[in-house]
């Protein structure tokens, strides 16, 4: 966990300048280094030319569209947020474009789901920029967001980032996001259409749905009957040819948007009547609220052959021409009113009994026409819900009614488009269009709001959540969403400040969920500046955008304009206390920390220092200039947020010249050791001097209970007899649970990510060298595997992006960190997404206590002897019967066992991929022992020598706890450290912390031989020197020693050694795509474990396809 040595915390967060891209990022880190865009930069491309169009728009939007973001920054304060020109400049002079998929058909008119849109974008401080995408398209999208990098320097023509380093993992999370275009009611020119598509690929929108006809009018040319369109458009001209419906489609495409068109029927088709007035019904009737939703009215004829000629007639000649450039064709569908049968000759009736069959015979007719041309249809919800239409499984459903729509939708197992109108109307709350007359109507509609007020403003689009209140099966079924603008009261001139930056708010939704990476749903605070910027890049290039805010809001501080009524709630607290923690500036610790030591009672430190003189020795003190050990404090927390607590221990033991020294922060005495010698009795030879301590057990008791982590004295002594039988060695060299989780993990591996359901087809071929975060897998295939090790159930997280149990458990784990870290603030964290995730957490495991529990003592023993449904937890249950024992122990072992393997295997691809002659010996190790194919048994795991020279050297540089802390549980002493040479013991006063590092002793040079051919530097990754070398006794303790030493750090290195084996049986390169993140020099984040900060992003190649692979 994080080195809980700080007994205070900030009180004040600086707010840090915000990189304001828009959608947010699945995974985003950026530095605050400035780099120069170079007007003549080097940009290499290796995949389709469809992106060279792509790359000029982008390079114009920052050359040319000159943003500079002076109504973004305070006022005045605009030459504090841009770099100093008369400074060295840094400049970006390369940009790699890597594409490692090739594009199919499919990529350019995909249903949903068939096109990766996934990229990688890194930023270095040396300026090199790398996009990396499997797709063209996802180069486009990368592009976009490599434009939101910049700005223009208001001091001339200078283009910079404030942002380096960048590193960027992104991919939608919906695969449908879109717009609803309607241009029936009101007409727009294809420039007006344009121009949608270009905001909308800069916002990583990819679905323009028009709706083509109406009621109203009938604009798009059918070559083969001219007089639909000319009789049925406003206007002769106005209208859409063959050529304008083929330029918007490529259009579109290029910038990676599909265009789909909907011809709504068999309501709404009023038009049709101007030039086929015999297949229409109730045109233009009045009173038009009789016969349909607003005039005119219209409908065709459900039982005239006539209506199937004409409509064969249109899809023959429409159809043909929209396949090249899409994969759907809406074939409309809402708000049929059956009253207007009643008008129809062929059948004078409105009931659903005379209706439906009709209505039926009609939708099969058409969809078998789109299918025919290649297309999947798309209906309107009304057709399977009210009229119980049957449509084909591979119909997609729009759904706008709102309520439990999509639920019922999904429900039964239809596709869905979701466009709530009671979120995602862009016409509502504009006033009511049909004029009153005197009277009853003007006194009934007064004051004259129309049908779906209020106004949804971005707040309350940005707010909607598709899949709310779904279970996981039918959240899948959910492709997207669409903003609808239906036209009755918008027109070209109107159109942008009534689309933007409004259809943003969705499109981030869309792209970037409603919640973020920790659950929790994104916030209007963070999200107002960013999308305030958005907005002002619209403008910037021509969009008529409307304001987010007043500029006195989007100058100042976010929280200026914010309303905050009553207590805060438990989102902003939590932002606060995580500002404190990562965002604090140097200032205002120094200024701070001050008021905080008023409280201090120095004579107790007097005393203190006194009784230590008097008992022996103590240890160098750490140079503190300032009093009270603000410098220390300073630098552990600065540490802390920068991720640098190895720096930050290199500098106590430089700045002491010592491995053991000491401190006070606030009067509270310290000691820090990194000595072998100290370590040793902290851990064993004075195991009983030193404990957890009490307040370790507060700090940790609501997420660990009293288990064998939190707990000392007979407590922890009763766990540990509890757990240790069940990891004897017969169940730890079972690797049947291991087994069976590895081809789910090569599927994952495949796909680039956690696959979307079991049955997700995944092209292995295509996944050879894709790149994928490894180490995000691994801490799902780990939790898998533990929980299937432990209770006997697989919660599937490796094919499930988003499981209840798996980011309950993660969301648990992450307030407990936010917590510890914030020290006296620990009171002010809200615990409200930590209670719900422990509920959570609490269902899933009790059900399978209880489970246990109904087990007889004879029946438990059964299992525990026998193989089958065989689990860690029945062999507890053999030994008690205490639901919060068995509960606290199973949480408590269920942390280890996915964090310590899954965090240890991270880094030991993240060294391979840069160790490709390890890699070669590891393989060449592994095949010669079993093969390609065979699974490999316990026994061969630990005959691999190299393998397990590769583990140890892993957890040499990388231990899995690499700080850690003990409490002095009465006077007593440490062996070494005091003295002039420090060699004598020193004293150590009861509730003193002592603060230890494994990290630093295990590559502490003093305790290793020469640098040599055959002996690397400490700080190397080095497998080959454990074959000639082994460490002494204490100076490797990679999971902890003497009576607290991992019990299950067998059970650990043979999953470890088990998924390795089977990784490089299948694979025989790994690729790393570290350097251009991190630049060589790893990020070390010491939370619960020690874990890759940014991840670990590498491509596996297969043995047969490695040398085909691009390198």
């Amino acid at each position: 966990m994080l080195s809980p040595l700080l007994p205070l915390s900030l009180l004040l967060a600086a707010l840090q300048p915000v990189s304001a891209i828009w959608p947010a990022p699945q995974n985003y880190t950026k530095g605050n280094s400035s780099l120069f865009l170079h007007q003549n930069i080097e940009i290499t491309y290796n995949g389709a030319h469809i992106v060279y169009g792509g790359i000029s728009r982008a390079l114009a939007s920052i050359f040319d569209i000159n943003f500079v973001p002076w109504m973004l920054k305070k006022r005045g304060g605009l030459s504090n947020f841009e770099p100093n020109l008369l400074k060295g400049q840094k400049w970006v002079r390369k940009l790699e474009i890597v594409q490692t998929g090739k594009d199919t058909s499919n990529t350019f008119k995909p249903l949903a789901g068939q096109v990766d849109e996934s990229y990688n974008l890194t930023l270095s401080v040396d300026g090199f920029a790398k996009l990396t995408a499997v797709s063209s398209t996802g180069v486009l999208r990368g592009l976009e967001t490599f434009t939101q990098l910049f700005y223009h320097h208001s001091g001339g023509p200078f283009w910079y980032t404030p942002f380096a380093p960048v590193a960027i993992q992104d991919a939608p999370k919906f695969p449908h996001r879109g717009i609803l275009l309607d241009v029936a009611r009101s007409w727009f020119a294809v420039k007006d259409i344009l121009r949608t598509i270009d905001s909308m690929a800069w916002n990583k929108m990819n679905i323009l749905h028009v709706h083509v006809t109406d009621s109203q009018s009938w604009p798009i040319e059918i070559t083969t009957m001219p007089e639909v369109a000319k009789k049925g458009a406003y206007r002769p001209d106005l209208t859409y040819s063959p050529k304008d419906i083929e330029l918007i489609q490529k259009y579109a495409i290029h910038r990676g948007v599909e265009v789909y068109f909907e011809i709504d029927m068999p309501g709404h088709i009023g038009a049709v009547a101007l030039s086929h007035p015999e297949l229409i019904v109730a045109y233009n009737e009045a009173p038009y609220y009789w016969w349909c939703a607003e005039p005119p009215c219209g409908a065709f004829k459900l039982n005239d052959s006539r209506v199937d000629d004409f409509l064969g007639k249109v899809f023959d000649d429409l159809l043909p021409r929209l396949a090249p450039y899409s994969a759907y064709f809406h074939t409309g569908g809402d708000e049929l009113n059956a009253n207007d049968s009643m008008l129809d000759p062929g059948i004078r009736a409105n009931s659903t009994e005379v209706l439906q069959p009709l209505l039926q015979k009609f939708i099969d007719t058409q969809h078998a026409r789109v299918r025919k041309a290649g297309l999947t249809p798309i209906t309107w919800e009304e057709i399977p819900t009210d009229w119980n239409v049957t449509i084909g499984k591979d119909v997609v459903v729009q759904s706008w009614l709102g309520g439990d729509s999509v639920k019922t939708l999904t429900g039964n197992g239809h596709k869905v488009i979701d466009s709530n109108y009671n979120f995602w109307y862009l016409d509502c709350g504009r006033g009511q269009w049909i004029t009153m007359a005197n009277g009853l109507a003007y006194d009934t509609f007064y004051p004259f709001g129309d049908w779906c007020d209020p106004y949804k403003g971005w707040r309350l689009i940005y707010s909607y959540d598709p899949t709310a209140n779904l279970t996981e099966d039918e959240a899948k079924l959910v492709l997207g969403g669409e903003v609808a603008v239906w036209t009755e009261t918008i027109d070209p001139v109107t159109l942008d400040s009534i689309i933007w930056p409004r259809a943003s708010a969705a499109g981030e939704v869309l792209w970037s969920g409603r919640t973020d990476a920790t659950g929790q749903n994104r916030s209007q605070l963070d999200a107002t500046p960013r999308l305030a910027e958005m907005r002002e890049r619209l403008v910037a290039k021509g969009i008529g955008a409307s304001p987010v805010q007043m500029i006195f809001c989007t100058q100042g501080d976010p929280t200026d304009c914010q309303l905050v009524l009553g207590r805060k709630s438990d989102h902003i607290k939590m932002g606060l206390v995580e500002q404190l923690l990562e965002h604090a500036s140097v200032k205002t610790v120094l200024l701070t920390a001050p008021a905080l030591l008023l409280g201090l009672f120095l004579c107790n430190i007097a005393w203190q220092d006194w009784r230590i003189g008097r008992m022996g020795l103590r240890p160098p003190k750490v140079p503190n200039k300032l009093p009270f050990g603000l410098d220390f404090i300073y630098k552990n927390i600065r540490g802390s947020m920068t991720h640098s607590e190895l720096a930050f221990w290199h500098w106590v033991t430089s700045s002491t010249k010592s491995w053991t020294s000491e401190t006070r922060i606030v009067g509270r005495r310290i000691i820090l050791t990194t000595d072998p010698e100290n370590i040793k009795a902290i851990l064993a030879t004075q195991f009983h001097d030193y404990g957890k301590g009490e307040p370790f057990h507060r700090e940790w008791k609501g997420f660990l209970g009293d288990s064998i982590f939190t707990t000392d004295g007979e407590v922890w002594h009763a766990s540990r007899q509890l757990i240790r039988p069940q990891f004897i060695r017969d169940r730890v060299s079972d690797l049947h649970c291991f087994e069976s989780h590895m081809s789910v993990l090569f599927r994952a591996i495949a796909n680039g990510g956690a696959l979307n359901g079991e049955d997700q087809f995944v092209d292995m071929e295509a996944g050879n060298g894709k790149p994928v975060d490894i180490g995000d897998l691994f801490f799902r295939y780990t939790l898998d595997a533990a929980t299937d090790f432990l209770l006997g159930k697989d919660i599937k997280s490796l094919s499930t992006p988003r499981q209840e149990f798996a980011e309950a458990f993660g969301e648990a784990q992450r307030v407990q960190s936010v917590a510890v870290r914030a020290g006296p603030l620990n009171g002010f964290v809200p615990r409200g997404s930590f209670k719900k995730s422990m509920k959570v957490i609490d269902e899933f495991i009790n059900q399978y206590i209880e489970q246990a529990l109904r087990l007889t003592p004879a029946e438990l023993e059964g299992k525990a002897k026998g193989d089958s449904g065989y689990t860690f937890l029945h062999e507890l249950a053999i030994f008690t019967r205490d639901r919060k024992v068995l509960h606290d122990q199973l949480i408590a072992v269920l942390l280890a066992g996915r964090d310590t393997t899954a965090s240890t295997l991270s880094w030991t691809i993240y060294e391979l991929a840069r160790h490709p002659e390890a890699v070669a010996k590891l393989r060449a190790e592994i095949l010669s022992v079993v093969g390609t194919d065979r699974a490999p048994t316990y026994e061969d795991l630990k005959s691999m020598k190299y393998l397990q020279n590769v583990m140890n050297e892993t957890l040499r540089i990388y231990p899995v706890v690499p700080f850690n802390i003990r409490l002095a549980l009465k006077d007593t002493t440490l062996p070494r450290g005091g003295g002039p040479n420090q060699d004598q013991p020193l004293v150590v006063l009861k509730d003193t912390s002592i603060a230890y590092s494994t990290l630093v002793m295990q590559r502490r040079k003093d305790l290793y031989p020469p640098v040599s051919p055959t002996f690397a530097d400490t700080d190397v990754f080095s497998p080959d020197r454990w074959f000639h070398w082994q460490p002494k006794p204490w100076q490797y303790i990679p999971f902890n020693g003497g009576p607290r030493i991992c019990i299950g750090q067998q059970f650990a290195l043979t999953e470890m050694g088990y998924v390795l084996t089977r990784l490089f049986q299948r694979y025989e390169r790994v690729e790393s795509y570290m350097h251009e993140i991190d630049g060589g020099r790893p990020n070390l984040k010491a939370e619960i474990v020690l874990q890759p900060l940014d991840g670990v992003r590498v491509a596996f190649w297969e043995a047969t396809k490695a040398k085909s692979g691009n390198a």
